[in-house]
């Protein structure tokens, strides 16, 4: 049977109804790459993409236990290494991080099925994985996408995941936080989201001792530069219980005067 693994990499998928044997529909299927990425394009212009969805269910359904998949992303005509990049990274996010996932969408919706059909022999509650990809927005040629996943197997709620994509259009490669950041500033910026952390701690959330002690401040990879500053996005458990969901903290731009790069600069 499928074992859930950390909650902080549990994948978040959506449930639906199909034959298990239908193709992806709309466009390029999940594992096939896109049509190479046109060179001329500059990464000024526009990102089209194009939405892709999978849906399965068990052959119990519409009785009881009815388990589905609903899987829903992005792919983009003209940028094929973003394409592959989102696929491969929704892929991990949906097998739990595991060294052996899937190596297409179609098979994380047929396995998960099928542990699915094993848990039916001794429960009555249908299992459930969602998916779905947004586009957040664009700044600089840095594209950031959001990776939402749910997943449900059992017990008292299901497990939503979140993760962050941050794709540099002009270097055709993911970008991590230190590449928005000048160099040598990774501690005053992290010193500077600690400090958000601790005024969120004292007036949002109004938290006591006992919960400032069960969750301190982490660190973390899923970014987001808007208008307002750079925004830190946290999953379920990692610095508040399930019940508040997934955190987002703000270091505001007064506060990150010299520590980002001057081409993601308002």
């Amino acid at each position: 049977m499928r074992l859930l693994l950390s909650t902080v990499t549990l994948a978040l998928l959506l449930v639906s109804c199909g034959d298990s044997d239908a193709p992806a529909q709309s466009g390029t299927a999940p594992g096939q790459d896109a049509e190479a990425a046109n060179p001329d394009q500059p990464d000024d212009a526009p990102l089209t993409s194009k939405s892709q969805t999978l849906t399965r269910e068990s052959e119990s359904c519409p009785d009881d236990p009815c388990s589905k998949v609903d899987l829903q992303w992005l792919t983009f005509p003209e940028d094929a290494p973003l394409t592959r990049t989102l696929e491969s990274t929704l892929l991990e996010q949906l097998s739990n991080g595991a060294d052996d996932g899937a190596s297409s969408f179609a098979a994380v919706a047929d396995g998960f099925l099928s542990d699915a059909r094993e848990a039916a022999e001794v429960e009555s509650m249908g299992w459930e994985l969602n998916s779905k990809v947004s586009l957040l927005g664009e700044r600089a040629g840095l594209v950031t996408l959001q990776l939402d996943s749910y997943e449900i197997t059992g017990g008292a709620h299901g497990m939503p995941v979140v993760q962050l994509l941050n794709w540099d259009r002009r270097e055709q490669r993911r970008a991590t936080l230190q590449d928005v950041l000048q160099p040598g500033q990774e501690d005053a910026f992290w010193k500077a989201a600690a400090e958000v952390h601790q005024q969120w701690l004292a007036n949002d959330i109004e938290a006591d001792k006992d919960f400032r002690d069960t969750w301190p401040f982490l660190q973390t990879g899923d970014f987001h530069i808007t208008d307002q500053g750079v925004a830190l996005l946290y999953n379920v458990y990692s610095i508040a219980p399930y019940a508040m969901g997934q955190p987002e903290l703000t270091v505001p731009w007064n506060k990150l005067d010299g520590l980002i790069r001057e081409r993601y600069l308002p």
